[in-house]
């Protein structure tokens, strides 16, 4: 009887780490696969337009052109003016339960800058963009994440052991997509977030926005697969075994 027992508990434990954990992380697959497909689709029915033919109250619009030289950006000349920048370190740790890369920091600074498509220009305030839409990022040297650090006023005391990083910077002269609402702010219209919509500042240009969209929910929804399809089977068997033991018990008595 007491073997039994232990089994019921050994059973259920196999059932929570094998079968409900992996079913956790195919949840947060779940949802953003379904996230990236909802962005996906707001920014595919997205207005296609010219500054010339943007007027307030738009939902989301969409353009395409080259930023404005800017005087007084976060960095340099205004010719080539830092609009935008943001930075990722990961850390590699390693200790007797898991180890791998962990995110350490991941920190961005804009600043608004005009989009200027040939039929105008028009400001667009980067704060909240999309940043899964960035593109790759740069490796770095130490010269560059010297200068992000001090940008972004990121301490160099946490930067300690084995790391890696990577650099997005959006500059005058840089031509980019541009997907989001329409606003009238204080140097006339404005290109910015609207709450519950996608917000999208890109290098990525034309088609390309849309198919970076599509692999990131096709990967997010084999993900879900693959963790939940096994993770199911697993807390079904651990169930079983766990109701076996159980009515051993009960016939045992």
């Amino acid at each position: 009887m007491t073997e039994n027992i232990i089994a019921i508990f050994a059973w259920l434990g196999g059932a929570c780490f094998c079968g409900i954990l992996p079913l956790g992380f195919a949840a947060i697959t779940y949802f953003t696969a379904r996230k990236r497909g909802q962005v996906g689709n707001a920014v595919g029915e997205a207005k296609k337009t010219t500054v010339a033919a943007l007027k307030p109250g738009l939902s989301l619009v969409r353009l395409q052109g080259r930023i404005a030289p800017l005087e007084n950006a976060i960095d340099g000349s205004a010719e080539n003016a830092l609009v935008y920048l943001r930075m990722k370190v990961e850390v590699y740790e390693s200790d007797s339960d898991s180890s791998g890369w962990k995110g350490l920091t991941d920190k961005a600074r804009g600043t608004p800058f005009q989009l200027d498509d040939g039929s105008g220009a028009v400001w667009v305030n980067p704060e909240g963009l999309d940043k899964q839409l960035l593109g790759e990022g740069i490796t770095p040297n130490d010269d560059q994440i010297q200068a992000a650090c001090i940008l972004l006023s990121i301490s160099p005391k946490i930067l300690r052991g084995q790391l890696r990083f990577w650099l997005w910077e959006l500059r005058a002269g840089q031509t980019v997509s541009i997907a989001g609402g329409v606003a009238q702010g204080q140097n006339g219209l404005e290109i910015a977030r609207v709450q519950g919509q996608p917000f999208v500042v890109s290098p990525l240009l034309g088609q390309a926005v849309d198919a970076q969209i599509s692999t990131q929910s096709k990967k997010a929804q084999i993900w879900t697969l693959v963790l939940g399809i096994p993770g199911a089977l697993f807390l079904l068997c651990g169930l079983g075994g766990a109701l076996i033991s159980l009515v051993r018990v009960l016939i045992s008595q």
